[in-house]
C-alpha cells in the first residue's frame, strides 16, 4: 500500500464480514446506507465559509469549471447531452473573476442567496433526474460521465436539499458504473473509463471522507493512475486517439483526481509520475495553435482553457521544459500567470536547445506536428492520416489558421471516379533542423497508387505539398487535389499569370500565402494540363495527362507573404542518358522568391542516374537551395529508394 490507513479504521476492517480485497465500490456504498439514507445525506459537508474557501487549495466551483477543460464536441449518440453538462456548469461553476463577498449580509442580499440556492437545487434535481435515466444505457459517453462526475462534485452546494430517493438513485447509477469500469477496464474508451474508474470514486470519497471506509479506494484508485501514467511514457498511443481529441480531457481529468487525493490528505506522486504528466502535456501543447485551441479539428469548437495550462504546469512539478514551452507557444496572458515574460522569451535563440523537440510524429495514431520553432507561433503545420480523408492544418506566420479541415484527392481514369475508401500509410518520415518531412501512400482498386508529400522548410517558411499517381498502364488520368480554407480566407489571383494568393479577410484584407502551382505554366497563355481554383473555402489543384503516372505540386510560401514579393517557377529539363526524358518519367522545377531559389526533382519510375541543372541525381525526391556564393545547391532534403 502507497496510502497506509488509520490504525482504528484497519481494525474496523478486520472485524467486517466482507474482506478488505472483496470491497467493490456498491458494496461501500451499501455499508454507508446501512442505517438511513437521510442520514447519510444529512451528514453531507455544507458549503465552506469564505474564509474556509480562501485556505482551501481548490473551491467547489473550480472543480465545475473545470468539468469543461478539453471537452469541444465529441462525436456522440445524442449532442443534447452536453447542454445538461454545461447547464451544470452554468448553475455551480460560479464566475473565476467575480469578487468575494462583503461579510455583511443585508436583507436584499439574504433574499438573492435564497432565490440562488433554490435555483441551484432544482438544477441539481433536474440533472440528477436525467443522469439516473442517461447512466443505464449511455455510460460510455463523455458528457453523461463528466455531467455525473460534476454533480457529485456540487454536493456541498445542494446534497442536503435535494430529495433522498434521487439522491441515493443517482448514486447507485454511479457506482454501479464505477464497477463495471473496474471489472472491464477502458473497452468503451479511455476517457469515460479514467471518469469512471478514477474520478468518480476520489469525488465521492472527499465528500463522505467523514464516514470513513475509504482508504483502500483512494489509495486503489492512485495507483491505477500512477500505472497509467507511467506506462504512457513508453506508448502514448491510448491517449492519442481521435487526432487526440480526448488528450486534453483526459488531462483534465487527471488534474481534478489529484485535487481530491490532495484534499483527503493522500501521497504525492513520485517524480516518474510527473515527469510523464509532463510529456503528455507537452504532446497536448504541440496540438494547439498560437490561441491555445486544440488543432485537427474545428477551430470554434474547441477553447483555449487558461486554467488548465496553469494547473498542468503546476501539477507536473518544476518542469522547466514545459513551462517555456508554455509560456512562447501559447497566448502572453498564460506566460504571466505562470511567472514568464512569453514576448522577452520568444527572443532568446538560445531556448531550442532548452526547449523539448519541436516537431512530433506519434506513429501508432498517424499524427504529425511541423513548426519551425516553439518561440515561432507561425509556419506550423499539423496533420491527421488515421482515418481515408486526411485532416490537415496550416497555421500562417501570424500563427493563425490559414487551411483547416480535409486535405482531399479525386481521381478520375477515362473519365470514370475511382473510389479512394482505404487508409493512408506512412512510408518515409524525416526531421532535422531545415526541414519536416512526410510521405504517404494509398493504393487505388489495385490499378494505381497515390503517393503524398508534405514538407515544411523551417527557414523559408515554405510548405511544399504534391500528389503522385503511379498506375500499371498508360490512360487517361485526372488527379484534382483539395485543401480546405477557414471562413475569412478569400483566394486572389492575377489575370495573366497562374499564382494565387490566401487573403484573411478583415479591415485591411492581409496575404497570408502565395501558392504556387509549379507543375502549371507561369503564364496563362501557355499550354497546361492542370488549373489552380478556389470555390466555397475549397482550395484546389487539377492536373490531367494521358499516361500511366502524373505529378501535382503546390508551393506555398508563408513567411513574408504579407509583403510585395517577386517570384516565378520553371519546369526543368531533365536528362538520362544524354536523352530529355518525358514527364511521365521525372519533373523538376525551379522556384524563385525574392532573391532565394529551389529546385525540386520527382522521379516517377524506378530511379536511375539523371541530370538536372547541373545535379546528378540517383534518388526518388530531391529539394535543394541555391547558394548564391559559390552557385552551388545545398540538399534540404533526399529520399532514396529501398
Amino acid at each position: 500500500m502507497d496510502w497506509v490507513k488509520p490504525k482504528h479504521r484497519a481494525r474496523q476492517l478486520k472485524k467486517s464480514d466482507t474482506p478488505d480485497a472483496e470491497v467493490s465500490a456498491s458494496k461501500w456504498l451499501q455499508q454507508l446506507c446501512a442505517e438511513n439514507v437521510a442520514l447519510l445525506q444529512s451528514s453531507l459537508p455544507v458549503r465552506e465559509s469564505q474564509a474556509k474557501q480562501r485556505a482551501s487549495k481548490v473551491s467547489a466551483e473550480a472543480y465545475l469549471r473545470a468539468m469543461l477543460w478539453g471537452t469541444g464536441v465529441w462525436e456522440v449518440e445524442n449532442i443534447h447531452h452536453q447542454e445538461f453538462l454545461n447547464d451544470l456548469v452554468e448553475s455551480f461553476g460560479g464566475d473565476a473573476s467575480s469578487a468575494p463577498a462583503s461579510r455583511t449580509k443585508t436583507k436584499s442580499r439574504i433574499a438573492l442567496d435564497d432565490t440562488v440556492s433554490a435555483q441551484k437545487v432544482a438544477a441539481s434535481t433536474k440533472i440528477g433526474k436525467w443522469i439516473s435515466s442517461q447512466l443505464p444505457k449511455s455510460g460510455h459517453d463523455p458528457y453523461v460521465a463528466l455531467a455525473c462526475a460534476g454533480w457529485i462534485h456540487a454536493l456541498p452546494e445542494v446534497g442536503r436539499d435535494i430529495p433522498p430517493a434521487l439522491w441515493l438513485e443517482v448514486l447507485q447509477c454511479a457506482l454501479t458504473q464505477v464497477d463495471r469500469a473496474w471489472a472491464q477496464g477502458p473497452v468503451d474508451g479511455i476517457f469515460p473509463w479514467i471518469v469512471w474508474s478514477c474520478e468518480v470514486p476520489l469525488a465521492l470519497a472527499k465528500q463522505l471522507s467523514h464516514l470513513g471506509g475509504k482508504d483502500r479506494i483512494v489509495s486503489e484508485t492512485l495507483n491505477r493512475i500512477a500505472l497509467m501514467l507511467e506506462d504512457s511514457s513508453d506508448s502514448s498511443q491510448p491517449f492519442m486517439e481521435r487526432g487526440g481529441q480526448n488528450l486534453r480531457a483526459l488531462l483534465a481529468c487527471i488534474v481534478r483526481c489529484r485535487w481530491s487525493a490532495d484534499a483527503l490528505g493522500a501521497r504525492k506522486w513520485y517524480p516518474p509520475q510527473r515527469k510523464a504528466l509532463g510529456k503528455l502535456a507537452i504532446a497536448t501543447l504541440a496540438l494547439c495553435d498560437a490561441e491555445g485551441r486544440q488543432l485537427l479539428f474545428d477551430r470554434d469548437d474547441t477553447l483555449c482553457d487558461e486554467d488548465f495550462w496553469v494547473a498542468i504546469n503546476h501539477l507536473a512539478g518544476q518542469n522547466k521544459k514545459l513551462r517555456l514551452a508554455t509560456s512562447c507557444a501559447l497566448p502572453d496572458r498564460i506566460g504571466k500567470s505562470l511567472g514568464e515574460k512569453s514576448a522577452k522569451l520568444r527572443k532568446e535563440s538560445t531556448l531550442d536547445v532548452t526547449l523539448p523537440k519541436h516537431s512530433q510524429y506519434w506513429e501508432k495514431n498517424s499524427i504529425v506536428t511541423m513548426r519551425r520553432s516553439w518561440r515561432d507561433q507561425g509556419n506550423r503545420v499539423a496533420v491527421d492520416f488515421s482515418s481515408d480523408v486526411i485532416w490537415l492544418d496550416v497555421m500562417g506566420e501570424d500563427g493563425q489558421r490559414i487551411l483547416s479541415g480535409d486535405w482531399d484527392v479525386q481521381v478520375t481514369r477515362n473519365k470514370t471516379p475511382i473510389q479512394l475508401d482505404v487508409s493512408w500509410q506512412e512510408v518515409c518520415w524525416f526531421s532535422d533542423d531545415d526541414v519536416d518531412y512526410l510521405e504517404l501512400e494509398c493504393g487505388v482498386e489495385d490499378v494505381c497508387k497515390i503517393q503524398r508529400q508534405i514538407m515544411l522548410m523551417r527557414d523559408e517558411g515554405i510548405v511544399f505539398f504534391a500528389d503522385a499517381l503511379i498506375a500499371e498502364k498508360p490512360e487517361e488520368w485526372s488527379l484534382q487535389s483539395t485543401w480546405t480554407a477557414v471562413d475569412d480566407i478569400r483566394f486572389e489571383t492575377e489575370a495573366k499569370t497562374n499564382e494565387g494568393k490566401l487573403l484573411r479577410t478583415g479591415v485591411e484584407d492581409t496575404t497570408v500565402a502565395l501558392l504556387l502551382p509549379v507543375a502549371i505554366p507561369e503564364w496563362r497563355r501557355s499550354p497546361s494540363h492542370g488549373k489552380l481554383t478556389f470555390s466555397e473555402s475549397t482550395l484546389s489543384v487539377q492536373c490531367s495527362a494521358s499516361a500511366k503516372t502524373l505529378y501535382s505540386p503546390l508551393v506555398m510560401s508563408l513567411r513574408g507573404a504579407s509583403k510585395n514579393q517577386s517570384y516565378t517557377w520553371r519546369q526543368l529539363t531533365i536528362a538520362e542518358e544524354l536523352q530529355i526524358v518525358p514527364r511521365e518519367v521525372a519533373e523538376a522545377y525551379r522556384v524563385q522568391i525574392n532573391n532565394d531559389q529551389w529546385v525540386f526533382y520527382r522521379s516517377l519510375s524506378p530511379c536511375t542516374r539523371r541530370t538536372v541543372m547541373g545535379l546528378h541525381l540517383n534518388t526518388e525526391f530531391y529539394a535543394g537551395r541555391f547558394t548564391k556564393a559559390d552557385g552551388e545547391f545545398e540538399p534540404i532534403v533526399e529520399v532514396n529508394p529501398e
